[in-house]
């Protein structure tokens, strides 16, 4: 009976320990040698994928590394870093977002690669990534590392602003740049580009929102969204 035990809690530990996968293709599963598996730590959270939102790549697992399991092709990853830090003692606490940094990955079926970035060792570290957020990708099969391209600066706080009925219609699967419409999934409903999106209607209801969102924010707040305005 012991023996038992031991060996269905080294099961679930092993369970536990493996990473979580998201599959990005229309179908069923495939082997992981038929996909192009991105390994993404814990800390970074997924802006869009070729272009476009992808929520299902940001399933809350944590701090735990995931898996997104791609058609074999070329892609565009824009991602950002996201992690909390304790203050005194673990009185309060603050969340940092990092600058967005675009990965150029482009994968073979059965590839893994992964997206790195420089670990912040405190707070004050992790709060530089604000304006300088240096990552890269690596291929773990060759070693080969493609440094990232600088993105926008975080403007997450108005994503909720600008999302309206798109976010209902993202999409859960992403076909390689340049795929043939033969090739690509044909039942996916894709968001525009947040150049083509819809803006917000000016109206006092637009005003009002604003207003309350700019007298929620702390004076550091306000004077770095005044900064990004000015860009």
């Amino acid at each position: 009976m012991r023996r038992l035990f031991v060996i269905a809690m080294a099961g679930l530990l092993a369970a536990c320990a493996q990473q979580p996968k998201v599959q990005l293709y229309s179908g069923a599963p495939l082997p992981q040698n038929q996909v192009l598996t991105v390994v993404v730590p814990g800390e970074l959270e997924i802006r869009s994928i070729n272009g476009q939102p992808y929520s299902a790549a940001n399933a809350s697992f944590g701090l735990d590394d995931k898996e997104l399991l791609l058609q074999p092709g070329a892609y565009q990853v824009q991602a950002f870093y996201k992690n909390g830090f304790d203050i005194n003692g673990g009185m309060s606490h603050e969340v940092v977002r990092g600058r967005t940094a675009i990965f150029d990955i482009e994968g073979k079926a059965g590839e893994l690669w992964r997206l790195e970035f420089k670990r912040p060792a405190n707070l004050a570290e992790a709060q530089k990534f604000e304006e300088d957020f240096p990552a890269w990708a690596v291929n773990t099969r060759t070693g080969e590392r493609k440094d990232a391209e600088a993105g926008n600066r975080n403007v997450s706080a108005f994503s909720v602003l600008m999302g309206s009925s798109e976010v209902a219609a993202q999409a859960t699967s992403v076909a390689p740049l340049g795929a043939t419409a033969a090739t690509a999934p044909q039942a996916v409903a894709l968001t525009p580009a947040p150049a083509q999106a819809a803006a917000l209607p000016h109206n006092d209801a637009t005003l009002t929102t604003l207003q309350q969102m700019w007298n929620l924010l702390t004076p550091e707040s306000r004077s770095a969204f005044l900064k990004w305005a000015q860009q």
